[in-house]
């Protein structure tokens, strides 16, 4: 007998054990055992439907997330929310602890900011010339309310046309002290921007910060530098960190109230 048909009948001896082992398992997909390298090979592809559904969701908006977790809910499925990057995963068939899923369909959603966020956010402790913090109030003009020093509303087209309308005065002033057996001198000067009526102190921003969620009141300061040739307004946001606290706990406490009547455990938390 040749030494290839030997081989042959020695790697045969060996499939029916390898079969036995695959029905022990109990696959849910259905297999072949080739006999060249002994390779368990899925047939899967050649059936009708899927053995098991396997599909990644991905979306930005809340309610499709909430609606398509709610409609795939299954015993073991959980919802690890990142509150830190207002991020959240649901992954269906998880399972449980004594029949743990294969983690093969799951749904995450990621807030983008809005658009009135991102503009808020980008003018926070910047540097602005006259004209384009002047634009800011007058392309946000539909959710700014901009106040004096004095607590006195004034309109946002008039607002924007003082804050291009500045200035600067510069005053010296010295004094000279003379005594017995010496003398003194000092020098002050004062730089100071100046309007023709009362300039802009605060501007009450209110937007959405991320679409599903509530609306919040961002408070911003209007300091106008007068160090370079042109006076610049920095424009920063008050207790901004306060304000992210609560739009995080937001998002969290929706999560958690949108699936208490559903069967999905919610975590803190994220997943690699």
């Amino acid at each position: 007998m040749q030494k290839e048909a030997i081989q042959q009948i020695q790697t045969s001896a060996h499939i029916p054990a390898i079969i036995e082992q695959l029905k022990a398992i109990g696959t849910q997909t259905p297999c072949i055992v080739t006999p060249q390298d002994f390779k368990v090979s899925n047939l899967e592809a050649f059936m009708e439907n899927r053995a098991n559904y396997r599909l990644g969701m991905n979306t930005s908006s809340l309610a499709d997330f909430i609606t398509y977790s709610q409609k795939f809910e299954q015993a073991g499925a959980t919802c690890f929310i990142n509150a830190d990057q207002m991020r959240a995963k649901t992954v269906f068939d998880l399972g449980t602890e004594l029949a743990p899923g294969h983690q093969q369909h799951a749904s995450t959603l990621t807030l983008e900011k809005t658009a009135q966020y991102k503009a808020v956010l980008n003018v926070d402790g910047e540097r602005l010339s006259q004209k384009t913090a002047s634009e800011f109030i007058e392309d946000w003009t539909d959710v700014i309310t901009v106040f004096s020093s004095e607590g006195e509303v004034i309109p946002n087209a008039v607002a924007a046309q003082r804050l291009r309308d500045l200035t600067i005065e510069t005053a010296r002033e010295v004094t000279s002290k003379v005594e017995d057996f010496g003398e003194s001198m000092s020098a002050m000067e004062r730089i100071e921007a100046k309007g023709k009526d009362l300039l802009p102190s605060k501007i009450q921003f209110i937007c959405t910060p991320y679409l599903g969620l509530s609306e919040y009141n961002f408070t911003v300061r209007v300091n106008i530098l007068t160090g370079g040739d042109r006076p610049q307004l920095c424009l920063r946001i008050i207790q901004l960190e306060t304000v992210k606290e609560q739009i995080v706990n937001e998002f969290k406490d929706f999560l958690v109230n949108a699936f208490v009547d559903n069967d999905i455990d919610t975590f803190i938390g994220s997943i690699d």
